[in-house]
């Protein structure tokens, strides 16, 4: 498994370069990395193309951003690095679940245009472009918070 995760980075690295190139800016490109993950087999602990969760889908979108290779769980991306309030549209950001405790539970990327790539087990078709409105009602137990990427900390 470890050459096909090398090869998912290595086409993520490529793609988020080639869409430099073309002059769109982090957020964009963050948004169409996480859309490369639509329809990918939630896998717990994936962090690529190949097979991902939730945490794994965004550590390896803004890996293939920022030239990293930063795994974390939903929990460590809301309380490391994704620290500020999201507006509307307002930089990278991701909507993140929290239990009882005020733990991330769940992250689901923004991919602009309103939706959300949501890698989770009870997704019958794998990742899967989802509204706020659709993932409050598939987690209702949970307090959903948007937050945005603080980059330099990422970067």
């Amino acid at each position: 498994m470890n050459q096909k995760i090398n090869d998912s980075h290595e086409y993520l690295c490529s793609y988020a370069r080639e869409l430099r190139a073309k002059g769109l800016k982090n957020e964009e490109i963050f948004h169409a990395l996480l859309a490369e993950f639509n329809g990918t087999p939630y896998v717990w602990g994936g962090s690529s193309t190949e097979g991902s969760d939730c945490s794994g889908a965004v550590c390896a979108s803004l890996n293939a951003l920022f030239g990293k290779r930063i795994r974390v769980t939903a929990d460590s991306l809301f309380r490391n690095f994704f620290t500020k309030k999201a507006e509307y549209h307002d930089g990278i950001q991701a909507a993140f679940f929290l239990d009882e405790s005020g733990k991330a539970a769940h992250v689901s990327g923004y991919m602009g245009e309103g939706l959300f790539l949501n890698e989770s087990r009870i997704e019958k078709n794998g990742g899967t472009s989802r509204t706020l409105g659709e993932l409050k009602a598939m987690y209702p137990s949970f307090l959903m918070v948007r937050r945005r990427l603080e980059e330099k900390k990422w970067a």
